[in-house]
């Protein structure tokens, strides 16, 4: 009798944090709770359970929703003129929302997907719990696309935040604060034409801010759904509101999220309309900041960042388009992780569920260089300026010091030091490696045969 008890008591347990928030809100509670909630300035968290981000390192962006279906950008493939599109409205506006009766994951296996992930070395997930389509991945009850209007109530975010849960990773949420299928939002493309961008506030007078307030109760509640349904989330990744004239309530929603969710990461892309506010846990750059990561750092020391880009194709499913060169992934890895950023490069699962083939290729790759170098550039800090101090990029974990030798970089390094280190390992091999040190320069040459790697690692031990 007594083990029975316990068992009840344990299912009863583990479904708290099912249905509702870290914090004990249900979903009607949280919704009721902006209500009266009592804005604040945005500050970055302090939180304890917040405190991995900055050492985590790798995360894999997920881009998932109907537009797999056709293997075209999420979202802006229903416009035509996009800059960075090959084809001018590759799916029309009526097309693109019809493949909500078409998307159909079958395959779908999370777990597969996760433990993929973790055996490559990534720490978190982020994926597109709602773009900019409108289209959900989960059975909300506000909007007419979603896995309960179209899918019979099936959640697709439940069983990859029960498989991030269950081996170790994080789990988050991005979220489009815009939303093109809603009958308020003042869509910013004049016949979903890019090259046709409206200008100036969306509505005139006091109707700007009245519709913008009905889409943020809209918002509001999806935010609602997400933020307790699922327990812990730790990161929510905002992509914009484009809605110029009102007040966005970003303080409000600030600390809204806070009481939901202490531990939670929020990205800096809920817009606030003012330059003179802040919002954002962390600075995002996006697939420019490639051009330009051998430059320097893009953020003062100590502030958080994070760099994503696409890892094949666009940011959604992508046939037939290869992946990064891996020396390419592997070299934005270890410059993100030495100015201190997490690495988070994106991929699109097929339409039904399936992730493609090369996926697994890719992780298996990844995984094998992480077994001999995931300390170089996992749970590591940096240096405020090791340019300053090093001709090759440097990592460090309290009292070793990681030098990158990315593929086609000098075979030579020279770092300067304060002390002679003790011991120089090659990660790869595990084998000393012979150095000088003189005048507070530690001098290391590396044998041309045993770069093998991408990244040959040494472990500088003092």
């Amino acid at each position: 009798m007594r083990k029975i008890l316990i068992s009840i008591l344990l299912a009863g347990f583990s479904l708290i944090g099912w249905g509702q928030s870290p914090t004990g809100y249900t979903e009607e509670a949280a919704r009721r709770l902006m209500d009266t909630i009592q804005g604040t300035p945005f500050v970055r968290t302090t939180a304890p359970g917040a405190q991995w981000f900055p050492q985590a390192g790798f995360g894999l962006f997920i881009h998932w929703g109907i537009h797999s279906v056709t293997g075209t950008d999420p979202s802006w493939s229903m416009l035509s003129n996009v800059p960075w599109l090959n084809r001018a409205n590759p799916v029309s506006p009526k097309r693109y929302y019809r493949l909500a009766e078409e998307f159909a994951p079958c395959a779908y296996d999370a777990e597969k997907w996760v433990l993929a992930a973790k055996e490559a070395g990534f720490q978190y997930v982020v994926i597109t719990a709602k773009h900019h389509d409108g289209y959900c991945l989960w059975p909300t009850n506000y909007g007419r696309y979603n896995t309960r209007t179209c899918m019979g109530g099936r959640d697709l975010l439940r069983p990859l935040v029960e498989a991030c849960h269950k081996y170790g990773l994080k789990i988050g949420f991005y979220f489009s604060p815009r939303d093109w299928s809603h009958p308020d939002y003042p869509l910013p493309y004049v016949d979903y034409d890019y090259a046709n961008q409206r200008t100036g506030i969306p509505y005139e007078g006091d109707e700007n801010q009245r519709r913008y307030d009905v889409f943020f109760e809209y918002t509001v509640g999806q935010l609602s759904e997400l933020l307790t349904r699922y327990g812990q989330i730790d990161e929510i990744w905002f992509d914009g509101i484009a809605w110029p004239g009102v007040d966005t309530h970003d303080q409000e929603l600030h600390a809204w999220i806070r009481v939901l969710q202490p531990s939670i990461i929020i990205n800096p892309r809920w817009e606030t309309n003012t330059d003179e506010r802040t919002f954002g846990d962390f600075h995002t750059e996006e697939i420019a900041w490639r051009k330009r990561m051998a430059e320097g750092r893009p953020y003062p020391y100590g502030d958080w960042w994070e760099f994503n880009e696409t890892w094949s194709g666009h940011w959604g499913y992508s046939p037939g388009t290869p992946f990064r060169n891996f020396d390419d992934v592997i070299a934005a890895l270890v410059y993100a992780r030495s100015y201190g950023g997490n690495y988070l490069p994106d991929i699109g699962p097929q339409p039904d569920g399936r992730m493609r083939p090369a996926f697994y290729a890719e992780c298996a790759k990844l995984a094998e260089w992480m077994s001999k170098h995931k300390e170089s550039v996992i749970a590591t800090t940096d240096f405020a300026d090791w340019k300053s101090m090093s001709n090759v990029p440097l990592t460090r974990n309290e009292d070793i010091v990681y030098a990158h030798l990315l593929r086609g970089q000098t075979s030579e390094v020279r770092i300067r030091l304060d002390r002679r280190p003790v011991r120089i390992i090659l990660l790869q091999d595990g084998r000393d490696v012979p150095f000088e040190y003189k005048k507070h320069e530690l001098c290391v040459r590396l044998e041309k045969e045993r770069r093998t790697q991408p990244d040959d690692v040494l472990k500088i031990i003092f």
